[in-house]
């Protein structure tokens, strides 16, 4: 008894000298400015031209990511916005192939549009993006793939997609996850945009 009396009051003296685990975490705006310090390790496929730019971390299987593809179309091209659509791995046994698909494609933008266009519609009877799983997975696809899946995991996110990651006006990382919810959302994130 006395020695579950000792731990326990060596534990609440510990309360008081060590950190609570929320102060140690990480912010939204810190782990944004992580990934976008490693953005350029990443390969996208851009939508666009401009100066505003939003990286978009995808799964060629993801609903949600096709879902944001539909919604950003009325903004490609305008507002000197670019859309960086950066390609991962996560979801599922063929998001690599069909991943790999895309980037292996002679035009990565058509292959891309491709996926999203025929979304749940592919010959192969697969769930998901509408390209057909590449056959081979060449080695510098893989590395390319990989390095995008790194981005996530050095922020410490991984299994949140779509992810959303840009500068805001304020020159401030800002991230959002998943597919906005209204309209007025995805507006005003893209107005916010630096």
């Amino acid at each position: 008894m006395k020695r579950i009396l000792f731990l326990l009051m060596l534990l609440a003296s510990l309360a008081w000298v060590l950190p609570p685990v929320w102060a140690t975490s990480p912010s939204t705006e810190q782990l944004a400015a992580s990934m976008l310090d490693h953005i350029h390790e990443a390969t996208a496929i851009s939508e666009g031209r401009g100066k505003r730019v939003v990286n978009i971390f995808f799964d060629p299987n993801c609903p949600y990511c096709h879902k944001l593809y539909n919604d950003l179309r009325p903004w490609v091209g305008k507002d000197n916005l670019e859309l960086r659509w950066i390609p991962v791995a996560i979801l599922t046994p063929s998001s690599m192939t069909k991943a790999a698909a895309i980037l292996q494609a002679p035009s990565r933008l058509q292959a891309f549009y491709k996926n999203e266009n025929d979304y749940d519609f592919n010959p192969s009877g697969s769930p998901g993006g509408g390209i057909d799983p590449a056959k081979v997975v060449e080695p510098q696809t893989r590395k390319a793939i990989d390095a995008n899946d790194a981005v996530l995991k050095r922020a410490g996110i991984y299994y949140a997609i779509p992810l959303v990651v840009f500068r805001n006006k304020a020159g401030r990382a800002e991230l959002s996850i998943g597919a906005p919810q209204s309209d007025k959302q995805l507006k005003d994130m893209l107005a916010s945009v630096e």
